[in-house]
Order: structure tokens, then C-alpha cells, then sequence
């Protein structure tokens, strides 16, 4: 009682104060306040059927309010977070704390921006440096530190970081690291506008990257030798690099329709615990072509990552805590139910992989297109593991630790498939504009074992379908549903969900997965859903209630466990 007495007068008073400033004067002289809040909290009831366990406290919330100061070329902020009793998935990767974590004073004009405080930072495609927050991860390494940002002249930008990362609610001050960079990127098309007119893009950038970490204790592992016998070996304190370094450069060029972007990234040795504290460098390279005229749109990718994990402390090991970098997952993103259970998890330190995408529009007013045109997209990517082969001292040692670890051939895929998708999707807005089809047909081959610890690959055939139907200016009704067939893993399932909005308020649905192909009948389960949401104004209020299966939740790549859950959640957000 004395926890949910807590939640709630916290909370409450969050909420209130966000109302009342919506309703407040927001100039001040000649400044102005604004800013936004939100919660989203849940009641857990325990099923043993789906695995949702008992929690010692059924009530749970994530709240933060954020306050905003600008005056002309000044801005100040500062952000409380409530996770005191956080959401369990949350508290599963040690998002635990309250208080006021993120924190700035900001100045910038034609020529020059300073931040100092909190700040979040991306340099180029964020091979070596990405600062960011995705809220529904989890994720926020922010840097506390400063930033200088410099546009000497039109075209040409400079950037200067240094900070150190946020690890969850953990206090500064103890911390022995920190992340200090420079990029620059010059813009020929800004600098001389000719070459724009005639069509071209053209870009280039570089920058490094440096992170400095203090060791004091040696490090000490087992050798097993090959008559069963085993030895402790010892790799010392002053054998870790204080400073492990990072650079990148890349280039944009584009000529009318057509564009390609490419960045390499380059890391030295960085023994860490991911990559069982070897001294190989690390690289990536991420490249993307792209073509599209009317009607017709075609994009290709490649990336490789090999020994590019880079985080602030070398021995972390939660995936969403400390990365100073982020490989990107250059896979077609989907927002299907079913097959988000098996979504690709980028592997910063072994992959390779391509992707294909093709998008074609059956032209309007013709048989096949009709009256508004039918859209089609094909799509094709695949992920390897790179190729490795063991270093001599490796072999000899029968451990990598402490060693060179492997080589590997640059663009030689090695022999375990990651991940497969082949998709295809048409979409068609029927005559009376008020009817909208999706069909999709997708086939998946997944590495469980890689991708989310679980043994065997699945393969899997996934068809899915979206209508909606225009009832009225303000009435609306879409109905999904999906099926995927499969005889691995946890075996074929069922989705559908019907939503009916009432525009601009009120939105309801009702959905269910059932996973019907479980080998173990006892496992056969109903995952429903039902929820409603109303807005008003800048506010947004929803309620759920319903059971979530156990998986991973995804968003480019980057991705968190899910534990199994039923009960009820409430959602709330405002801005002012």
C-alpha cells in the first residue's frame, strides 16, 4: 500500500503540474516554457500458463516530466524520471531509480553552438558515435560533458564532444571513463551552389573517436589444455589500453534520382568481454544505393561488422547500457505482430549481410492498377556470420583471450545463416477510396540460438492482410490478420486485431495471438488484447488490458527481452 500510495501521489502531482501549465502563461519576459510529460504504468496479474510470474509489487510505473527554457538563442532543460518502481521488463535490465538525470544550458547562433550538461550526439551514420534515447528500450546513454558545434562557413560543420555516458540511475561521480571526439563534414553543393543546380549531392566527413577507461585489476581466465587438465593464466592491468580509439569516414554522392551513401569505421584493439578480451581491431563498413523515379524505386545495402562493439566499460555486458557506437540493422523493419517475435538483433561484433528492396506502382486508371494505382514491393535481405579463422597463438593456447582471436576474409560470408527474409506485399486503394487492402506473404529464417539464446533455427512462412474501411469522415474500422506456419520453435501461430476509431478522440481494439501449433498443448495459449485511447488537445490517455508473450522487442536492430505479462496498463501523455 505504501508503494502504490507512492506511485500514485508522485505521478498525480507530475500530471497536474503538466495540466496546469497547458493553461498557464507560457511566455516569461521574453523567454518561453514548454515541455511534455508522460507515464505508463501497469497492474500485474501472475499466469502461470504464459509464465508471468509473481512480483512482490503488483503496481508499477514509468514516469518523467521534461521543462524547457528558450530565449532567441538560449535554452535550458532538465528532465525528472520516476522508475522507482519501474515496469519489470525494466527492472530486468536495471532500469531502477528516480530523479533528475538529464540536465542542460544551450547557446547557439549562425556561427556557433555550446551545450553543456546532457546531450544527445550522432556522428555520421553512428559507426563510432551515437548518443540517443529510445524510451521504449530502455535505452539513454546521453553524455554529461559539452559539446562544441562550429559552421565556419556555409557548408563546412564541425562538432567537438566530450562526456561522460549514462549508465541507467548509477551516480557520476565514481566513474573512471569517459567519450571525447571531433567530426567534420563539408556539403560541396551548399558551398557551391552550381553544382546543386545541376543535380548533384555530394558529401563528405570523418571523425574520430576516443574512449578512456582506467584498469586496476588484472585479468584472470582458464586454459583448457586438450588432456583434460586446465591452467589460470593472467593478462595484467597495464596490458588494457586506457584509451581505445575509433575513426570513421563516409561519403553521400547523388546525381538526380540516384544516391549512394557509405561510411568504414575502423576501432583499435579493445579487449572487452564480448569479444572474449582479444587484441584484434575491430571494422565496419555500411554501404546503400538507392534509385527511384515515378512509379518505380529500387535500394540495395551491405554492411559488415566484425569486433565493433564499443562501450564505455569494457566489462558490461547488458545490451543497452554503455554503447558508445551502434551498428545498424539495414533489414526492412515491419510492424506485423507475429513476425515481430522473431525481428533481426544486429550483431555489432559478427555479421554480415545484404539487402534488396524494390518498389513498383501499377500505374493509376489501368486494369490492373485501378483507379488509384496498386503498389508492390518486393524485398530480400540475408545476414551471415563473418568468416574466422583462429590465429596460431589462439590454437596453441586453446583460448583467444589474450591474443590476436581469428582473421577473417573482408567480404567472405561465413557459414552460419543469421537471418532470411523474402517478402513481397501489394497494396491497393479500391475505387470508392473508401476501402484500403495490404496483403503480405513473408518467409523467415531465423537463428534462435544466435538471436535470442534458444536452441534450433526456425523457418517460417508468414501470410498477413490490413483492411480498412473509410465508414465516415470521422468513423473508421481496420481489421489485421496474420498467420504464421511453422513446425519450429514454439510452432505455428494466429493473430488478428479489429480497430475502430472515432476521429479525433477515441480510438478502441480488440486482438488476440494464439499460438495454436505449440508442441506442448499445455502451452496452446491465447495472447488477447483489449485497449482504448482518447485525445484531447496535446493530451493522450490509454488503457490495455491483456497478456504480452515472452520475446524480444526490437527498433533497428537494437533490442530488449520481454518477459511474459498479464494485467492492466494505463497510459498517459501530454506537452505544453
Amino acid at each position: 500500500m505504501q508503494q502504490k500510495s507512492l506511485i500514485i501521489s508522485i505521478i498525480l502531482t507530475l500530471f497536474l503540474f503538466s495540466i496546469n501549465s497547458t493553461q498557464a502563461q507560457h511566455q516569461i519576459g521574453n523567454g518561453r516554457i514548454s515541455g511534455d510529460f508522460g507515464f505508463n504504468g501497469m497492474y500485474y496479474i501472475p499466469d502461470s500458463t504464459i509464465g508471468a510470474e509473481k512480483i512482490d509489487s503488483k503496481v508499477r510505473a514509468n514516469a518523467f516530466l521534461n521543462i524547457l527554457y528558450s530565449n532567441s538563442g538560449f535554452s535550458a532543460g532538465a528532465r525528472y524520471e520516476f522508475y522507482q518502481f519501474p515496469l519489470i521488463d525494466f527492472e530486468k535490465i536495471g532500469y531502477q531509480g528516480q530523479g533528475v538525470k538529464y540536465f542542460f544550458a544551450d547557446y547557439k547562433n549562425s556561427f556557433i553552438q555550446v551545450t553543456a550538461g546532457n546531450y544527445y550526439e550522432q556522428f555520421g551514420n553512428g559507426l563510432t558515435l551515437r548518443a540517443y534515447e529510445d524510451r521504449e528500450l530502455g535505452i539513454d546513454n546521453s553524455l554529461l560533458g559539452t559539446r562544441i558545434k562550429v559552421t565556419p562557413y556555409k557548408g563546412i560543420y564541425l562538432k567537438g564532444v566530450w562526456g561522460i555516458e549514462r549508465k541507467n540511475f548509477d551516480s557520476y561521480l565514481d566513474r573512471r571513463d569517459f567519450v571525447r571526439g571531433i567530426d567534420a563534414e563539408v556539403s560541396f553543393g551548399e558551398i557551391f551552389p552550381v553544382i546543386q543546380e545541376k543535380g548533384f549531392l555530394t558529401r563528405v566527413g570523418a571523425n574520430f573517436i576516443s574512449k578512456y577507461e582506467k584498469t586496476s585489476d588484472p585479468l584472470i581466465f582458464t586454459i583448457n589444455s586438450g588432456d583434460s587438465t586446465s591452467t589460470q593464466a593472467e593478462i595484467p592491468a597495464d596490458k588494457f589500453p586506457s584509451n581505445v580509439a575509433a575513426w570513421a569516414a563516409r561519403l553521400s554522392f547523388g546525381y538526380k534520382d540516384f544516391r549512394i551513401d557509405g561510411e568504414y569505421a575502423r576501432k583499435i584493439n579493445d579487449p572487452n568481454i564480448s569479444n572474449n578480451f582479444i587484441y584484434k581491431h575491430g571494422e565496419a563498413l555500411f554501404l546503400s544505393a538507392t534509385y527511384a523515379m515515378k512509379g518505380f524505386g529500387i535500394a540495395a545495402s551491405f554492411i559488415r561488422a566484425d569486433n565493433m562493439e564499443y562501450r564505455s566499460q569494457r566489462m558490461e555486458k547488458n545490451n543497452s547500457l554503455l554503447y558508445i557506437n551502434c551498428i545498424p540493422a539495414i533489414n526492412r523493419q515491419y510492424s506485423y505482430q507475429l513476425i515481430g517475435d522473431y525481428s533481426y538483433v544486429s550483431q555489432p561484433n559478427n555479421q554480415i549481410g545484404v539487402q534488396l528492396q524494390v518498389n513498383y506502382q501499377i500505374p493509376k486508371k489501368s486494369k490492373l492498377g485501378g483507379k488509384y494505382g496498386t503498389d508492390l514491393t518486393f524485398n530480400y535481405s540475408r545476414f551471415h556470420d563473418i568468416e574466422k579463422k583462429p590465429v596460431a597463438d589462439a590454437i596453441t593456447n586453446g583460448t583467444p583471450t589474450g591474443t590476436e582471436g581469428y582473421t577473417s576474409s573482408f567480404f567472405k560470408f561465413g557459414p552460419d545463416l543469421l537471418y532470411q527474409d523474402v517478402g513481397f506485399e501489394v497494396s491497393h486503394r479500391f475505387n470508392n477510396k473508401k476501402w484500403k487492402l495490404i496483403l503480405a506473404y513473408n518467409y523467415i529464417t531465423y537463428n534462435l540460438e544466435v538471436l535470442q539464446g534458444h536452441e534450433g533455427i526456425m523457418r517460417g512462412h508468414l501470410v498477413s492482410s490490413d483492411l480498412s474501411y473509410k465508414i465516415t469522415n470521422k468513423h473508421a474500422l481496420r481489421l489485421e490478420a496474420q498467420h504464421l506456419y511453422t513446425k519450429d520453435d514454439e510452432g505455428s501461430s494466429i493473430y488478428a486485431m479489429l480497430e475502430y476509431s472515432f476521429s479525433p478522440n477515441w480510438f478502441v481494439s480488440i486482438g488476440d495471438e494464439f499460438n495454436y501449433g505449440n508442441p506442448l498443448k499445455e502451452h496452446r495459449t491465447h495472447y488477447y488484447n483489449v485497449s482504448c485511447a482518447y485525445i484531447w488537445n496535446t493530451t493522450r490517455i490509454a488503457l490495455n488490458f491483456g497478456k504480452t508473450k515472452e520475446g524480444i522487442l526490437c527498433v533497428g536492430g537494437v533490442c530488449r527481452a520481454v518477459p511474459a505479462s498479464y494485467g492492466l496498463g494505463l497510459s498517459v501523455t501530454t506537452s505544453f
